[in-house]
């Protein structure tokens, strides 16, 4: 149980740190997008205290001159190389022409300070030891000393030799004895110094400590918190704590940007690291950041430096580059692959649509086919009920009358009453039982199509209608139309049932057309669309 809360704990303290290392990076991001404010709040500095140089270029303001080419050269120290030589020069040629021992000392000390920071070890060396320690007080004189352990220690890891390197060593160390000798309590020097000895010795966890109390319990300004993260970073990545060690060597190049510190290490030793860790994009763009500041100091062994590392981190992010293009391109196959699919499959199913919509149409046609037969069987079938019931009850009637009238015939045969028989026959009249006929046929008809009239004059001219004698349904060209009508459209036909020829029915079709402005086909086809009730 204690072992799992201890893994959980772990665990926390993993994920915290990578979101601190997340934030951090965002921070740094950010400040490399917008160093030009800081660059720029640098230069107005500068150009603020050169402004009042120019002030003090007058007999009896040599020492305001002096301490102001001072402060101008510390400026420069890590921003522009040059423009800090210049101005160390400036500052040690006034001490020379005031005489002045002590700024004679300190402006060699800080020129010679410069000097191993762009690693001109030789001339740092006999710059520092031109320097007259006796002319100096307080805390310059173990930053003096601190100046030539750098020198010696920078030196060595330079040769890299078994003969030449041990003995700097050796000399850096004594020059460290020196710097504790005189050094002054509360201040940052003196204790840094001590770790970069047990850092060369690799007692890590001395110097650890050693730098984790400066920056816990002194008042660093931000080079020094760059320089006491950026060594911290080194000590924790070496002994396996990448996690903290990031973040050490990323608050390191966050001060550094802050500052315009252009000759730092930090930014590219993380770059190194994030390029070892195979974060190939965010070292390729600290890389160009760290070459951009060796260029702007100005810094041969800067230059140097990033340059052997650039082609690498360079050669990598390409590799990526062309590794990104390369799945690129492999997703745009394939996805152009899938678009081919989704394009076949979309050209099916527009056929299948296609043909489903050729079958709805023809589904819809055949219904509205069948639907017009529906209404026309419905239709036949009502006139085949009316005219059948009165078929069988005309029938009915004549065969009725013809039986009254054959018993009536045989009476008076067998009577032999000639003349009563004439009487009887004369009752017969063939052209009233035709109108009756004709009568009963209109009444049929129009109780069907109760509108038939009024549908026909509608296709007529308007001043063509029809005008009935008193007692008529229908007179012989209504009649004639009611047979077309009914599905009656043979002439001879035609002719038989109403009892007149042929040319007759001609006649009354060519006047019954000659009323309406519509065409032969079109009338006659409206004509057999006059619906029923």
């Amino acid at each position: 149980m204690i072992r799992f809360l201890n893994l959980l704990l772990v665990l926390q303290c993993c994920a915290i740190s990578f979101a601190q290392n997340d934030n951090l990076f965002a921070e740094l991001d950010e400040l490399i997008v917008t160093e030009h404010v800081h660059n720029l709040q640098k230069e107005q500095k500068l150009d603020s205290l050169k402004n009042v140089v120019a002030q003090y270029q007058t007999k009896g303001k040599e020492w305001e001159q002096y301490q102001l080419y001072q402060q101008i050269a510390s400026e420069y120290s890590t921003f522009v190389f040059d423009s800090a030589m210049h101005y160390y020069r400036g500052a040690i040629a006034m001490a020379y022409e005031m005489d002045h021992k002590e700024a004679i000392a300190y402006s060699q000390s800080k020129f010679g300070h410069l000097l191993v920071s762009v690693g001109f070890y030789k001339e740092a060396i006999d710059t520092l030891h031109k320097v007259n320690v006796d002319d100096l007080s307080g805390e310059l004189v173990q930053n003096h000393f601190s100046y030539l352990v750098r020198a010696y220690y920078d030196l060595a890891d330079y040769i890299k030799d078994d003969y030449y390197a041990p003995a700097y060593r050796l000399q850096a160390d004594a020059y460290v004895d020196s710097v504790l000798k005189y050094r002054v309590e509360g201040t940052v020097q003196p204790v840094i110094t001590e770790a970069l000895r047990y850092l060369v010795e690799w007692s890590p966890d001395s110097a650890a400590f050693l730098y984790g109390y400066a920056e816990k319990e002194l008042s660093l300004t931000l080079h020094e918190q760059a320089v006491v993260h950026s060594c911290l970073g080194f000590i924790d990545i070496t002994n396996g704590d990448n996690v903290r060690g990031k973040e050490h060597l990323i608050k390191s190049a966050i001060a550094d940007i802050k500052t315009s510190t252009k000759e730092a290490m930090s930014l590219m030793v993380l770059a190194r690291f994030l390029f070892e860790q195979g974060d190939v994009q965010r070292a390729y763009n600290y890389i160009l950041k760290a070459q951009r500041d060796a260029n702007y100091f100005g810094s041969r062994q800067r230059k140097l430096q990033v340059a052997e590392i650039f082609p690498v981190i360079e050669g990598a992010k390409l590799l990526l580059e062309e590794r990104k293009k390369e799945e690129a391109i492999k997703y745009i196959w394939i996805i152009s692959g899938l678009v081919l699919l989704v394009l076949f499959f979309l050209v099916v199913v527009y056929r299948q649509l296609f043909n489903l919509r050729k079958i709805w149409v023809a589904i819809k046609k055949n219904n509205k086919e069948l639907v017009v037969l529906n209404g026309k069987l419905k239709e036949a079938n009502k006139i085949k009920e009316k005219y059948i019931g009165h078929f069988f009850n005309t029938s009915s009637m004549f065969i009725h009358k013809l039986d009254s009238i054959s018993k009536s015939v045989n009476n008076l045969l067998v009577s032999n009453n000639p003349n009563k028989l004439k009487t009887v026959l004369k009752e017969i009249n063939p052209k009233k039982e035709r109108d009756q006929l004709f009568h009963n046929f209109d009444e049929v008809f129009l109780s069907i199509f109760p509108t038939f009239i009024s549908e026909v004059e509608a296709l007529n001219q308007p001043e063509e209608k029809y005008v009935l004698k008193s007692g008529q349904l229908l007179n012989t060209e209504l009649r004639i139309l009611a047979l077309i009508r009914l599905g009656i459209e043979d002439n001879e036909t035609m002719a038989q049932v109403l009892g007149v020829s042929i040319n007759t029915i001609y006649t009354y079709k060519t006047k019954a057309k000659n009323r309406s402005l519509l065409s032969t086909e079109e009338f006659f086809n409206r004509l057999n669309n006059i619906k029923s009730n």
